[in-house]
């Protein structure tokens, strides 16, 4: 059975033309009235290098989507960088932020119904937050990260933000030697070099079903990186027409993010070596999709599942670009 568009309520009928006149005044041409409105959650900013080419690719994936046929209405939300919020008293807004994420996602696409969602994440809790809001809104959603960071490179050897810091802390360190390590530790845009946070939860949401192969790890300068995001403006068309025009509700996120999906996720991130703090958010998550997936079940997974990869910060040879 067909499911009849969210974004109907406010495009159709002489007692929205109000809402209408609104709709062409952000650009909407007629013809795009009554086609599936798909929103863009992205998370640009100049605060954060994880962030800062976020608004070009918003652009791009809208001007993909547009091409199949819907309409695409971009939005920002927050973002904070932990590695610069890290030392002093603004680390004390980083997880909070996680949730004023998630609540931003959710009122925007409620309040103007958008038919499906593109979140356009990167760092430590912003994809986190974004999946916590697409877990609420339960519309066809695809998760698609700005890609990691190339490691830097220093006397042959890769470099990073934790080059940075560990240089910082060490005394026999001097100042002209740390200015080196500055300026090449992290080269370019991307989130974090390592197995951090961010390239953990990139990774992870390719485990749970909600994005395509190479989210966590094709980098973010790599023509490949590109390729995915006109995938994604191609899969989240395809997935809007199934559910709203066959009534397919198995490429709805709640379909998606079962119990099975998350232990997967978490059998991922345990033999990857990532982060620990993907424990805190995926139950989060799990929380939000009302999944059963607890403390318990990391537990049992982590006394049989082995860990395979070492990349930074565990090791200085290796990053996400290997």
């Amino acid at each position: 059975m067909k499911h009849p568009l969210r974004s109907a309520v406010c495009t159709e009928g002489r007692r929205m033309a109000g809402a209408r006149a609104l709709w062409l005044a952000t650009g909407m041409k007629r013809e795009q009235m009554g086609k599936p409105i798909i929103a863009i959650a992205n998370s640009f900013t100049q605060f954060v290098p994880g962030h800062t080419h976020l608004h070009e690719v918003g652009q791009f994936v809208k001007q993909e989507i547009e091409k199949l046929g819907c309409y695409a209405a971009e939005f920002n939300t927050i973002a904070i960088d932990d590695g610069i919020a890290m030392g002093h008293d603004g680390m004390l807004y980083s997880l909070p932020s996680r949730d004023i994420i998630a609540d931003s996602v959710e009122y925007m696409v409620q309040a103007h119904k958008a038919d499906a969602l593109v979140c356009i994440s990167n760092c430590d809790k912003i994809t986190p937050g974004m999946l916590m809001a697409s877990m609420r809104l339960n519309i066809p959603t695809v998760f698609v990260s700005g890609g990691a960071m190339e490691a830097g490179e220093l006397n042959g050897e890769h470099v990073d933000l934790i080059t940075a810091m560990v240089k910082g802390a060490d005394t026999s360190v001097g100042d002209e030697e740390l200015q080196r390590v500055e300026a090449l530790a992290c080269p370019g845009c991307g989130c974090c070099s390592g197995m951090f946070t961010a390239n953990s939860m990139n990774c992870l949401t390719e485990a749970l079903g909600l994005s395509l192969p190479g989210n966590g790890t094709i980098v973010a300068t790599h023509e490949n990186r590109r390729r995915l995001f006109a995938d994604a403006a191609k899969l989240i068309v395809e997935n809007a027409r199934k559910y709203y025009e066959e009534g397919d509700e198995s490429v709805l996120p709640l379909h998606i993010a079962t119990r099975r999906a998350f232990l997967n996720a978490m059998t991922l991130d345990i033999a990857m070596g990532g982060s620990t703090n993907t424990v805190l958010h995926l139950l989060a998550v799990a929380n939000e999709a009302g999944v059963d997936f607890k403390m318990k079940d990391i537990d049992e997974l982590s006394r049989r599942v082995p860990c395979l990869c070492k990349l930074s910060p565990n090791t200085t040879r290796y990053s996400v670009q290997d």
